[in-house]
């Protein structure tokens, strides 16, 4: 089953019936493509940039057999951004290709986007383009902030960074993000961006707010129409707090107009049973005594941001009264009231695997490793940190330059692509990382795991003809993987549907050891919450399937802690075949029911489809985890963090 993407241009979809010969099926067209005007104009971009969204192509074979596409070109300085070649479309089916912009000089630059169709007239779609030396720069008052000890519940001292455009021309700031438990303030922007002109200024507010105790980083990201991402590094401590306090961060989670709502409210610091209480709620929506928020927005509630009371009085009559805030968007065109998802009929709500602890699914006990535990046995780790410190800079044919270059690739399908395009935008600004590490994007819509795990398919001279040039790298300066990647909603019964994906990953990991040979390490990831596309007529990874697809992943990193040969990573004890695993990050919480560590996935983190994340707001929050692990992890820290 394929996954497809669900950001697609929005234009008519032409028939290609004239131009490609192929049969119609009861007089319909059978050949579908987008854009109809098989032309794509990139407008102005920057010399030194790159588009930041691709443009795509996309095919549907409308016939009654199925249509080959045998190669593809791209004329530079025109990329291809996503898509594979030879394929069979099989009836009924999309294919969806993408290409992006990254001018080399300042002129117009025309190109072609050309798919060669088995047996019929090749479709050229003409890109168009315009290179220009912006005169905008773009400096900041700081590279990183950082907060100290913050107690949890409160709030810290406000820090300004600010952006100066010391440059002679004038550049638009399109975005400016952060994620909890980081704030920013100071930018409102809108849809056209806010004009900074030569000499001027934006000053932007930051804060750290934590629920949680522990040592917090993050990026405060700035992206504009001329200039690559800039940015601040941020840093905080939480610690216990002295007294009574609520810990929420200032803003809940948020509430989709006409949808179902749930927030968790929590303390710190009260003695015995807390009971809460709510003044100035949104329309529909009570705080029950334990600090559930919930109800459903009513459908007409005007959009925007709604701040109201909560207070927290403990057994001995102490009270705590603070001041929360709430953002109410438009409905996305999910489900968004499958807030959360229960299994059989039970009335208890699945609980994260790294929640579970000794605890059972279905029989299967929880923890992202045996025995309930969420902790790498210290033997594994002390290999994969030996393997990290032994990374170093490579040249085009994998020998150690301290000139060189290193890769993390990404394997996986339309999900991955996107959220690790989205990493890309942080990581160009984080002046942390080691000016070394490359990232490079190896996924690719409409691509599951039975995919990667064929050694003939065409996606793995896709990733070495163009993926790994578009990013300056060889195979052979491939060193770490990032893998998230799965398989359409199966048949069958938990656990035993979950022995071919399984399969799959062990192939998978054995590609990836011949296909880059300096390859060390590999990372898994699990999908988000699934629930939100529950009910769609094309069901591809619903719940609880997206949720059990996480045990799958533990099977093969057990698999590796039990020392089976087809996992083998250590000469010592045979042919080598796989590179060493691990967990990067587990990224599945029950919708808006938080996890331990405060994770939850609203409706408004995911597009119209349920399914793949809404950008930037969804895509950051998995990217911004991403990238956190990256740089804390002790098994990629001594390679990703600059000395």
């Amino acid at each position: 089953m394929q996954l497809f993407r669900s950001r697609l241009i929005q234009c008519a979809a032409v028939s290609l019936l004239a131009v490609l010969g192929v049969s119609a099926a009861s007089g319909q067209s059978c050949l579908n493509i987008v854009p109809a005007s098989l032309s794509s104009d990139f407008g102005k971009q920057a010399v030194g940039t790159v588009t930041l969204l691709p443009h795509d192509v996309v095919l549907t074979n409308k016939c009654t057999t199925s249509v080959t596409l045998s190669s593809f070109s791209v004329t530079p300085p025109f990329e291809l951004a996503m898509g594979y070649a030879p394929w069979t479309i099989p009836a009924g089916v999309q294919l969806s290709l993408g290409a992006r912009f990254a001018p080399n000089a300042a002129q117009a630059f025309t190109g072609n986007f050309t798919l060669n169709i088995a047996n019929n007239p090749s479709i050229v779609i003409s890109l168009t383009g315009t290179g220009f030396v912006t005169g905008a720069v773009a400096s900041l008052s700081a590279p990183s902030l950082t907060f100290g000890n913050t107690q949890i519940g409160k709030t810290s001292n406000v820090q300004t960074v600010t952006l100066t455009n010391t440059g002679t021309t004038s550049m638009t700031v399109l975005t400016v993000y952060t994620e909890p438990p980081f704030s920013v303030s100071g930018y409102t922007g809108g849809t056209q961006g806010t004009v900074i002109a030569p000499d001027g200024q934006l000053p932007l507010k930051v804060a750290f707010g934590p629920s949680l105790t522990g040592n917090y980083i993050g990026n405060l990201v700035i992206t504009s129409d001329v200039l690559n991402p800039v940015g601040v590094t941020l840093s905080g401590t939480a610690v216990p707090s002295t007294s009574f306090a609520i810990t929420n961060f200032v803003n809940l989670p948020q509430a989709t107009q006409g949808a179902a709502y749930s927030a968790t409210l929590t303390s710190v610091g009260g003695v015995g049973a807390v009971t809460w209480t709510g003044l100035n709620l949104p329309k529909g929506l009570t705080v029950s005594s334990s600090g559930i928020i919930s109800g459903t927005l009513p459908s007409t509630i005007t959009l925007g941001t709604y701040r109201f009371q909560v207070t927290a009085t403990d057994s001995l009559s102490h009270s705590v009264t603070d001041h929360v805030s709430m953002v109410v968007s438009a409905p996305t065109g999910a489900h968004c009231n499958n807030i959360s998802w229960n299994v059989g009929g039970t009335t208890n709500p699945i609980i994260p695997m790294n929640d579970l602890g000794t605890g059972t699914y279905l029989g299967v006990e929880g923890g992202l490793y045996l025995n309930g535990s969420n902790v790498m046995p210290g033997s594994h780790d002390s290999d994969g940190v030996a393997l990290a410190k032994a990374i170093q800079p490579l040249d085009a044919n994998g020998n150690p330059d301290p000139n060189g270059k290193y890769a993390l690739l990404s394997i996986g399908l339309s999900i991955t692509f996107e959220n690790f395009n989205q990493l890309k935008q942080g990581v160009a600004s984080d002046t942390s990382l080691n000016p070394h590490l490359v990232f490079a994007n190896g996924a690719n819509p409409n691509l599951t795991a039975g995919r990667f795990a064929n050694t003939t398919d065409p996606i793995w001279t896709t990733e070495t003809d163009y993926f790994l040039p578009n990013a300056d790298i060889t195979a052979n300066q491939v060193v770490a993987v990032w893998i998230m990647v799965i398989d359409g909603f199966p048949s069958g019964t938990f656990p035993t549907d979950l022995a071919n994906l399984e399969s799959q990953y062990i192939s998978i990991l054995q590609n990836l050891h011949n296909f880059f040979p300096n390859l060390k390490l590999a990372f898994f990831s699990t999908r988000e919450y699934g629930a939100y596309s529950n009910g769609n007529t094309q069901l591809v990874d619903p719940e609880p399937y997206a949720y059990e697809t996480g045990f799958a992943v533990r099977q093969v990193i057990q698999d590796q802690l039990n020392g089976e040969a087809d996992l083998n990573y250590n000469s010592s004890n045979g042919p080598v075949v796989a590179p060493w695993i691990a967990w990067a990050t587990y990224d599945w919480a029950n919708g808006m029911t938080p996890r331990s560590d405060g994770l939850y996935w609203t409706c408004q983190d995911f597009l119209p489809d349920g399914e793949h994340n809404s950008y930037p707001a969804g895509r950051q929050k998995a990217s911004a985890m991403l990238l956190n692990f990256l740089k804390t992890n002790d098994a990629t820290a001594p390679w990703v963090l600059a000395p």
